[in-house]
């Protein structure tokens, strides 16, 4: 969990540096930036040497992460495209590590069965896929590669879909303890997303991205694109654990 929220800062003093337009504002967030790399590295060492060999990879990734950023002057617009979303990547990877580490995760599972279609995992499964695509898309907004207009469409789309998997899953067991919550969290999380999303965008057309509001509006949109991308995939994970696939008709 340590790792998780140390990757979650290292998100957030990035989308800092990168969103302020004028850095001598802010002439301590390199140094924090760099600060909460070396602790995530720290972090992500012990979560290897503890979680064996998915550790390792993700302790390869996070190295992977501080080399495209650094220096960060000298970053190119997808050096820093990719260096944005492996940091989001890493978010969800040590969150997945944090799930199946925790104490609920060693009782055993309440399994039921999927009786919908499309079925709970593929959906889920898009779902998680989809929203990386639009991490990326906003890494590439941030970076100066790609324009604001796949990255607006690709919000309704990932929106509507996980609102409909959400609904799915809770109108298919709404008792059950883990996937309830988790779809709840998941769709929350979202909305607060597409707020954000819709804030950031309205400060770009009135071209006001130099003020303080602006750089804590998109700060926390990156920040949460981060965190919706890790629910995503936690509830993935339940669902894949939890939910027996549709029995077919023979």
């Amino acid at each position: 969990m340590l790792g998780a929220i140390s990757m979650l800062v290292l998100v957030m003093s990035g989308a800092a540096l990168t969103s302020s337009r004028d850095h001598s504002r802010w002439p301590g967030l390199l140094t924090v930036h760099v600060a909460v790399a070396i602790t995530s590295a720290l972090l992500t060492l012990g979560v290897a040497i503890a979680f064996s060999r998915f550790g390792w990879i993700v302790l390869c990734a996070l190295l992977l992460e501080i080399g495209l950023g650094y220096p960060l002057k000298a970053t190119g617009p997808v050096a820093g495209t990719l260096h944005a979303v492996l940091g989001t990547l890493l978010v969800a990877a040590l969150s997945a590590v944090a799930l199946v580490t925790s104490r609920s995760w060693q009782r055993d599972p309440e399994l039921v069965q999927d009786y919908g279609w499309p079925s709970l995992k593929s959906l889920s499964t898009t779902a998680s896929f989809l929203v990386a695509v639009q991490v990326a898309f906003g890494a590439g907004i941030r970076h100066s590669e790609l324009g604001v207009m796949p990255h607006l469409l690709g919000a309704l789309v990932v929106a509507l879909l996980i609102m409909i998997v959400g609904a799915f899953a809770m109108n298919q067991f709404p008792k059950h303890p883990t996937l309830r919550p988790a779809a709840i969290a998941l769709m929350v999380i979202t909305g607060i997303q597409v707020f954000l999303g819709m804030a950031a965008f309205m400060f770009r057309m009135m071209n006001v991205t130099a003020t303080t509001t602006w750089l804590g509006i998109s700060v926390a949109h990156v920040v949460t694109g981060s965190v919706t991308f890790a629910a995503s995939v936690v509830f993935a994970v339940e669902i894949r654990r939890n939910v027996r696939p549709r029995e077919v008709a023979a």
